[in-house]
């Protein structure tokens, strides 16, 4: 009795849920989640996974979502944008200085919602990977302080991987960066002192 009910559970969460592969490669997902939200992705190929999931588990927020491109339509109505500020597949390189430390980042995005990076101090690489777009970015902005009297809107990435990594970017145009990482083995989360870089 238990199996059969299983089945049917799955059978029902399999019509609830349709994907189609177009001849461009793009996978779509149009779903009524659980709770009996509509959840659309035109392409989720061009979305990083862990997005995808966190907007799912957002659905306490909305009655339903689209999300095509760089477009997030929530409730029909009101829209927010995916940052495309960086180019696609372009590196982009920023820099700050300090005394005589030199703090260089390449980053380059690679789809709409992650980022390759590769951080270095006096060309010493010191961090390699990726960070992604929370979901929560539909919440609003971060503001990180510049000097006494200026505070810039920055969208915030995060790589949970190993060392944990946070890269805010000016929102709108990228001329900025925001980089935090945590020292490495460091149980109080202290982090290392890195000033805003900007765009060379």
């Amino acid at each position: 009795m238990i199996r059969l009910l299983i089945i049917i559970s799955l059978i029902g969460a399999f019509l609830s849920c349709r994907f189609e592969k177009s001849d461009k490669g793009q996978f779509e997902i149009d779903q009524t989640l659980q709770s009996g939200k509509r959840f659309f992705v035109q392409d989720s190929s061009v979305y990083a996974p862990e997005f995808i999931s966190g907007l799912r588990k957002l659905d306490s927020e909305y009655d339903s979502v689209r999300l095509i491109g760089n477009y997030l339509i929530i409730n029909t109505a009101d829209t927010s944008w995916i940052p495309t500020a960086l180019p696609l597949d372009e590196l982009v390189n920023y820099r700050a200085t300090r005394g005589d430390t030199v703090y260089s980042l390449g980053v380059k995005r690679i789809s709409y919602t992650t980022i390759d990076y590769e951080f270095k101090v006096n060309d010493i690489r010191i961090k390699t990977g990726q960070v992604t777009l929370p979901a929560q970015f539909i919440f609003g902005l971060e503001f990180t302080e510049i000097g006494a009297n200026e505070a810039i809107p920055m969208v915030q990435y995060f790589d949970q991987n190993g060392i944990w990594t946070c890269i805010k970017i000016e929102s709108g145009t990228a001329r900025r960066i925001d980089f935090q990482m945590q020292s490495e083995n460091d149980s109080t989360k202290n982090y290392m002192q890195v000033p805003v870089l900007t765009r060379i």
